[in-house]
């Protein structure tokens, strides 16, 4: 009776010890497993803000070079008339502030932008019958024809990050600028209020882009009258006056973000 139950608790001990033998490495597996876990989720924490840093937060500032294909009308004249730039450019530096910290659905972004620098140049070609020989038989002053505009942008984009590096951004601006042209002999400037629609593609630092602007005010005009003899003032050969223009063009342009 003492050998069968000896052997009885001999063999439960057996038992017990393999069991408690085979939960101990299970433990350690589930540990190690545990560790290993939240070792990959801090690695895709970090490559998320990283990427997320080298797409939005390095990318937000601007620099753009562009062409603008301009067309110059003057409102107070009766007709069509209207002239074309021969040429024109555009020089534009800003940043985008975007309005939350992660993109909604992983990919978009809403924005405001703002430009502290809007520089846009046009030189025109006037037409022959809008200038002539003086009365004394002399050329008039021709100048050439200039316009130049200074002014800084602020409006809403959005912006969709769909694959790696690659981003699409819309935008509406409005452009308060000081506005300064030249046509022959007459100066006219003033303040203008333009604004800017238009999208771009970027692709890490290039972006191309396409916009459309427009805009019209009302300018102060300067020019040199008629020289009569007696005259002793030179307030009496400058004329002054007012004239009303407006503006439209496309701008095209490369854009670098940094």
């Amino acid at each position: 009776m003492k050998k069968l139950f000896f052997l009885i608790f001999s063999s439960a001990m057996l038992c017990c010890g393999a069991a408690v033998a085979q939960e101990t490495p299970m433990q350690d597996v589930d540990s190690l497993q545990r560790v290993v876990d939240d070792l990959n989720e801090q690695v895709r924490a970090a490559e998320a803000a990283e990427r997320d840093r080298a797409i939005w937060k390095d990318r937000a500032k601007f620099f753009n070079l562009g062409y603008a294909s301009q067309k110059l009308t003057p409102m107070d004249v009766s007709g069509d008339l209207s002239w074309k730039s021969d040429m024109g450019f555009s020089l534009v530096w800003g940043r985008t502030y975007y309005l939350h910290k992660k993109p909604l659905a992983r990919m978009i972004k809403f924005g405001i932008d703002f430009a502290w620098m809007d520089m846009n140049y046009a030189k025109y070609s006037i037409p022959e019958t809008t200038s002539g020989p003086s009365r004394y038989g002399e050329p008039e002053l021709d100048l050439g024809a200039h316009q130049f505009e200074y002014g800084m942008q602020v409006g809403p984009s959005i912006t969709i990050n769909p694959v790696s590096r690659l981003k699409i951004s819309a935008y509406f601006h409005v452009v308060p600028s000081a506005s300064l042209m030249v046509l022959d002999d007459e100066v006219n400037a003033g303040y203008a209020t333009f604004f800017n629609a238009g999208g771009a593609v970027s692709f890490n630092v290039i972006s191309i882009g396409v916009e459309g602007r427009w805009g019209r005010a009302s300018y102060n005009n300067f020019s040199l009258g008629a020289l009569d003899e007696g005259m002793e003032d030179v307030s009496d050969v400058v004329e002054t006056g007012k004239a009303k223009f407006k503006t439209g063009s496309v701008r095209v342009y490369v854009s670098f973000r940094f």
